[in-house]
């Protein structure tokens, strides 16, 4: 990525706002365990450029900013398209952080339901992108599938959130919300900092919010780079595992399982154990899911037609 980007087109109010509305779908998927931000960011079809916008922050940008050549340090970085995606998320992270503890303690089984329709929705909208036919494709398709789904069988780990704790968490929770299919709130519940920094965050507590911060802005800058490289140069590939890492998340965000261990169970479990399966609204949730994303594409790529016959 050397020397500056092209100009891109000026953006009008309702691209702003449709590039905040993005932006607060991508945060508030991004505080749910199991749901994968970069998921929401492929459905809105924002993904290979919030990528390449992110990876774009190098010595390049550095030297322009230190020239002060800010309008082409902008244009380098496509701030124009990164700010208010950002400005969305920072919103719907803020929003969901006071209203997902609640969710998933009162409604753990119809969230997780709704999620796996949203997933599902993903894995069907994106089957033009995998390279299946291809021992290369399906080889990736299963190494994906089977890495994450692994990780519904891992117990979270307790202890006190201590900064250095802090600071490799948000490593390596920014660098799976990069990921389809990867929650990276997931593996802070996994990192036992999920409910912490939850709390931090509604209470604005700067001391582990910047630990986690300075974590996440090392993580960011040098996994997006691999990314970009890896989607500009092997994209089926890329999108291969990507289809395994949402496949296999199914298993992470299936929503029936015991509070004493992490293992899935079948809803028939939950009935034997006495507790309300809730099977029949669980489907109608995962039916809503599906729908949503289906709708959801639906209507931002007529957005994207409609802002090509503009143009």
């Amino acid at each position: 990525m050397n020397g500056t980007r092209d100009k891109p087109p000026q953006a009008g109010a309702g691209s702003l706002l449709m590039l905040l509305l993005k932006g607060a779908l991508i945060g508030m998927s991004d505080s749910v365990p199991g749901v994968s931000g970069g998921t929401i960011a492929v459905l809105t079809g924002t993904y290979a450029r919030l990528i390449t916008a992110i990876s774009a922050f190098d010595l390049q940008a550095l030297r322009l900013l230190s020239q002060r050549e800010f309008s082409a340090a902008w244009r380098h970085v496509d701030a124009s398209f990164l700010s208010p995606l950002a400005g969305g998320m920072l919103c719907g992270l803020l929003l969901s952080a006071n209203t997902v503890l609640f969710a998933l303690e009162h409604y753990p089984v119809l969230l997780g339901a709704f999620f796996m329709g949203l997933v599902l929705g993903a894995l069907f909208l994106l089957r033009a992108e995998y390279a299946l036919a291809t021992p290369a494709g399906m080889v990736l398709f299963g190494v994906g599938a089977v890495v994450v789904g692994g990780l519904a069988w891992l117990e979270p780990v307790s202890g006190e959130a201590s900064n250095g704790r802090l600071f490799l968490a948000g490593a390596v929770a920014i660098s799976a919300m990069l990921l389809p299919g990867l929650s990276g709130a997931f593996l802070l519940l996994l990192m036992g900092v999920y409910e912490p920094m939850l709390a931090a965050l509604v209470a604005f507590d700067l001391a582990p919010l910047v630990s986690f911060a300075a974590g996440c802005a090392v993580g960011i800058l040098a996994f997006s780079r691999a990314l970009a490289w890896l989607l500009s140069h092997f994209r089926a590939q890329a999108y291969s595992l990507i289809g395994g890492l949402l496949l296999g998340s199914l298993l992470v965000i299936w929503p029936w399982r015991f509070s004493t261990s992490p293992t899935p169970v079948w809803p028939t479990d939950y009935a034997a154990a006495g507790l309300e399966a809730q099977l029949g609204a669980a489907v109608l949730c995962g039916l809503f899911g599906l729908a949503l994303v289906v709708g959801l594409q639906q209507f931002f790529e007529s957005q994207k037609t409609a802002a090509k016959q503009q143009n």
